[in-house]
């Protein structure tokens, strides 16, 4: 899809949609680069997130300006949510037939992460929000992407969030939900369907372990290299689809990110905005802003190179 800059009085505005992926505490990026599009004047009709981004869609959809040191905290506040080990699930992983097992099993206790997002959004719906929110997860049992439009906020970002042996899948409306990045780690095609037609695509890729010495470490070096190649064919496909114009802005992140590393967050906030400045000629030449001046070809060559990078690695895979 070619879209063409509105012109005249009577053009309609390109519809503009922001996805924000999976990525657990670098998700803090997004925050940069939604402050940047916001200071740049780029309009957001749609917001789309999935697993950690789905608190940044959030974020957004609420009203970013009013909850900007709020989302801060609450990202912050992640690591001593993941920090409460549910010791009835060492002997039921040790010995499953004795103490019983089955798919709503996780290392976690999950009451503090509950709370805390409680505290976050409150008894607050998808309708009260001021943007269109669409939050992903995954069917536990099919393995479909859920898209969820309606109903509590909570419900859905604990679904979203429900990372696969860390913390229980969730149920909403009768149906057993998990993270989101396990169908999708950047579901762009949401945003396609809900006629979006420029789509900027927050995403990250995962770091691989660089030591492999128990279990969880092996379990979590295949997952990262899954989710790496999913995301960079997804991207690669899009690139070509044409669709909508699919505008990736993933943040250079010289160093490993871990949960707990909550003293990286403003390197990260900050790593987002420059991401996304990158970007904001070709953006707002699409869109017909102003002030995009001659650096628009800076914004298209390093986007073209990014997306054939993408392409590359994953036809390599």
């Amino acid at each position: 899809m070619t879209v063409t800059p509105p012109s005249g009085a009577g053009a309609r505005r390109p519809r503009v949609a922001v996805v924000v992926g999976s990525g657990g505490l670098k998700c803090a990026a997004a925050l940069g680069s939604i402050r940047a599009l916001r200071d740049a004047g780029v309009p957001i009709d749609l917001t789309v997130g999935c697993s950690g981004g789905s608190l940044c869609a959030v974020w957004l959809a609420r009203g970013a300006e009013a909850a900007d040191r709020q989302a801060e905290r609450f990202v912050a506040s992640l690591h001593g949510m993941f920090q409460s080990l549910d010791y009835r699930a060492v002997p039921r992983a040790l010995l499953p037939r004795a103490f019983g097992f089955g798919p709503e099993f996780a290392l976690l206790d999950d009451r503090k992460v509950n709370a805390a997002i409680r505290d976050f959004v409150g008894d607050g719906e998808f309708g009260d929000l001021g943007m269109p929110l669409r939050i992903v997860a995954t069917d536990f049992h099919s393995g479909d992407q859920v898209v969820l439009a309606s109903g509590s906020l909570a419900d859905a970002l604990r679904a979203s969030i429900a990372i696969p042996m860390v913390l229980p899948p969730w149920r909403v409306a009768g149906r057993l939900l998990i993270d989101g990045g396990a169908s999708d780690p950047l579901p762009v095609d949401v945003a396609m369907r809900e006629g979006a037609d420029v789509i900027v695509a927050i995403g990250f890729e995962e770091s691989l372990q660089t030591e492999v010495d128990n279990l969880m470490q092996l379990v979590l070096h295949l997952k990262t290299a899954t989710v790496n190649n999913l995301l960079r064919s997804q991207l690669a496909f899009y690139s070509v689809a044409h669709h909508a114009e699919v505008i990736p802005m993933i943040p250079d992140l010289d160093r490993r990110i871990r949960l707990a590393d909550v003293d990286q967050i403003g390197y990260l906030i900050e790593q987002g905005e420059i991401a996304t400045k990158r970007e904001l000629p070709y953006l707002k030449r699409l869109l017909g802003l102003s002030d995009a001046g001659g650096r628009d070809g800076a914004g298209d060559q390093g986007r073209q190179t990014r997306q054939g990078g993408a392409g590359v690695q994953a036809e390599a895979t």
